[in-house]
């Protein structure tokens, strides 16, 4: 008997490896955003600047510690910021650090907690997420340009849970107040953002229409994070759009400034994104050096496996074994490591899907059931029926007929 998985699923297993594409701009928002209240009583005064310096302080330092991969501090960090803003009674200062640490805790795979944090940051700036409004009367632009970040970022998260039409509506939202705050900069962010849904979402033709609108404008700009991010966003786009030569261009800009404004995570990005469409114009080489500079610069777990997977599968695919089977053993070690979100998950599926060629079916099999169980927990619908049917083909290759058919009917209910 052999199991015959339907279209559905095999257009899901059949995701290219090396095309593992990391879909959403980062951004920690600034500590230098928010401002403290002016309080008439001096000495009430003199307290409020202080703990509010004192604060300012601890959210750049959780900044640097969360470039640098070092989460788990950053979130401690963050902690304490929070504290003292909410002593203080500083909304803005409060709001602006628990959108930064849900950004934290989300990237550690506390995913629950990091949904939390958004959701009290945006109550605290008066935002009423059911009916998607600002319950505020003439709110001061600094109370704008902190709820337009948080919009963001939670874009950010409804994409990384697969939610991408809500991600593209909630960017939309923040470009909004990017526009209505005058702020070119915030509204190519949120652009890019809604780029980036769009091309989660499979609509590429839409997502390069906006990212190309974005990269022209971004020219006359300095160059920033933002700049970076939009050129590599283009260049994927165009990439997955059979234009690898542009891409490759746009590709090595975008990395140039990253390089020069000393950006390791987002030199981490593009590098990846270079392995990508190097190996789209053939060049196995160059792509497998890409990647692992990719993963040499990356700051944390995730982009440093998500860089080695496709490496690993190149190497696989090449005949290459010694060295795929060394690499094995540095991924495996750092699966523990990995975020427990989408993108943690379709990183383990990927490496079960590469490591069943030349190793053994359990361990694949083992990863894959972990990924399902993830994915039930994030509730996570896409990235479980990926999973389930990337086990179904492992107990098909088993010979194990009815374990497999009852994982790929699982996975076609979804």
């Amino acid at each position: 008997m052999k199991l015959i998985l339907s279209k559905k699923i095999v257009k899901i297993a059949a995701i290219n490896l090396a095309l593992f594409i990391i879909t959403f701009f980062l951004i920690i928002i600034p500590s230098s955003v928010a401002k403290q209240p002016q309080n008439n009583h001096s000495e009430f005064k003199s307290q409020i600047i202080i703990a509010q310096t004192t604060a300012q302080q601890l959210v750049e330092q959780a900044e640097s510690l969360f470039q640098a991969g070092r989460l788990s501090d950053a979130s401690l960090i963050l902690q304490q910021a929070i504290r003292i803003y909410k002593k203080s009674g500083d909304n803005l200062g409060e709001a602006k650090a628990l959108s930064n640490l849900s950004l934290v805790l989300e990237q550690l795979g506390l995913w629950k907690q990091a949904t939390e944090a958004i959701d009290i940051s945006l109550n605290l700036l008066g935002w009423d997420s059911a009916n998607y409004v600002l319950k505020v009367n003439n709110p001061k632009s600094e109370l704008l340009k902190i709820l337009a970040q948080s919009l963001d970022m939670q874009a950010g998260q409804q994409l990384r849970q697969g939610k991408s039409s809500a991600a593209y509506e909630t960017a939309k939202r923040a470009e909004k107040f990017w526009r209505q705050l005058g702020d070119s900069t915030g509204v190519l962010h949120s652009r890019t953002n809604q780029a980036q849904a769009l091309r989660f979402s499979g609509f590429n033709r839409r997502a390069f229409d906006i990212l190309e609108s974005v990269s022209t404008e971004l020219q006359l700009q300095r160059d920033s994070v933002l700049k970076v991010s939009a050129l590599r966003s283009l260049g994927n786009v165009q990439q997955q759009l059979g234009n690898s030569e542009e891409s490759q261009k746009n590709l090595q800009h975008s990395l140039k400034i990253a390089q020069r404004l000393q950006l390791p995570r987002e030199i981490s990005l593009t590098e990846f994104s270079l392995g990508n469409t190097t190996f789209a114009l053939g060049n196995i080489n160059d792509a497998i050096i890409h990647y692992q500079n990719a993963a040499s610069s990356a700051p944390n777990p995730l982009l440093k496996v998500q860089a080695q997977i496709n490496q690993l599968n190149l190497l696989v695919n090449n005949k290459r074994i010694t060295e795929a089977k060394a690499l094995i053993n540095s991924i495996q070690s750092q699966l523990p490591n990995l975020p427990t979100n989408n993108a943690g998950i379709y990183a383990r599926i990927n490496f079960a899907r590469v490591i069943i060629k030349i190793a053994d079916k359990k361990d694949a099999a083992s990863i894959l059931a972990t990924s399902v169980q993830q994915a039930k927990t994030l509730n996570d619908t896409r990235a479980l029926s990926y999973a389930l049917g990337n086990l179904a083909s492992v107990y098909e290759q088993n010979k194990q007929w009815q374990e497999a058919l009852k994982l790929t009917r699982e996975a076609l209910s979804l």
